[in-house]
């Protein structure tokens, strides 16, 4: 698996083998990187005809309110469209923010999901999540 981008905070690689983006956030950033990031990500998702996304936050530190409001009320809604059909998002996080109450507020719950062009979960573990990527799902 070799690279299709990297930049200082961010490297974005293709899994050929399981059809799907890795993107491996390198450090804590601020929302306008945030924001760079994930359009570069759905650049190269477009390229690849790519609808499967795992998504390792562990190092980026800092899941918040803003960034986690930008992203529903204006990045994923777009993915139906620029993919044609539903994504999934499977973010990779340090343990602890599964216990962090504002980092866990930050994140829509399961009935959010219902209906939309995308759905999300969290992991810690990164077998369990390419597992549930490759899940064979209506979407």
């Amino acid at each position: 698996m070799s690279p299709l981008l990297v930049e200082d905070y961010l490297e974005i690689s293709y899994r050929a083998d399981l059809d799907l983006l890795v993107a491996r956030w390198l450090l804590p950033i601020e929302l306008p990187r945030m924001q760079e990031g994930y359009q570069l990500l759905l650049e190269a998702a477009q390229a690849g005809n790519c609808r499967r996304w795992l998504l390792d936050v562990r190092r980026r530190l800092n899941t918040h309110q803003v960034g986690a409001q930008w992203m529903v009320s204006t990045f994923l809604p777009q993915l139906g469209a620029q993919l044609g059909g539903r994504t999934r998002l499977a973010y990779l996080l340090a343990p602890v923010y599964l216990r962090d109450a504002a980092a866990d507020s930050a994140f829509p719950p399961p009935a959010y999901f219902e209906g939309k062009p995308y759905i999300g979960e969290r992991f810690i573990e990164e077998n369990t999540a390419i597992a549930w990527l490759r899940e064979e799902v209506a979407d």
